[in-house]
């Protein structure tokens, strides 16, 4: 029966439930990622943040635009909901689905504790911010002139 199940054309009420639940899931993914994204451009364009991905920090650096960031977030997401969504009637699928909404709510979890006590914490050597139209790293610039000096 499970291999009568797999076959596109016959109707499998459980494939069926997996494939809406796996739909959903992805759509949570998509909400969660454009938060995030709207999060991340937010703290780089005002107060800064230390950016922990570092294709991201690279893609800041080297173009002084968060379009990039745009870009390489839309594609990613754009890929791994694409894979997951056409595979929707596998288990597989439904385990990743899981896997990157759980990731995704933890993610917005740290967003909201960082929001919170974003103000009272210690600046890195690596916190990057946006300064007119350039991405500047004002506490790494700070550290090299008072060891210049």
């Amino acid at each position: 029966m499970k291999e009568l199940c797999s076959n596109p054309i016959l109707y499998c009420p459980a494939e069926v439930q997996r494939s809406e639940r796996v739909t959903w899931l992805l759509s949570g993914v998509i909400f969660l990622s454009l938060a995030d994204l709207f999060l991340t451009i937010s703290y780089l364009t005002s107060v800064g943040m230390s950016e922990g991905n570092p294709i991201v920090l690279w893609l800041l650096q080297t173009t002084n635009s968060v379009w990039p960031l745009v870009l390489y977030k839309a594609l990613t997401v754009a890929i791994c909901v694409t894979l997951l969504y056409r595979i929707r009637r596998k288990r597989q699928s439904e385990l990743a689905s899981w896997c990157a909404m759980l990731i995704l709510v933890a993610l917005s979890i740290w967003w909201n504790q960082y929001s919170r006590y974003q103000p009272l914490l210690p600046t890195s050597e690596d916190h990057i911010v946006m300064i007119g139209d350039t991405f500047e790293q004002p506490f790494l610039m700070l550290n090299k002139e008072i060891s210049i000096q």
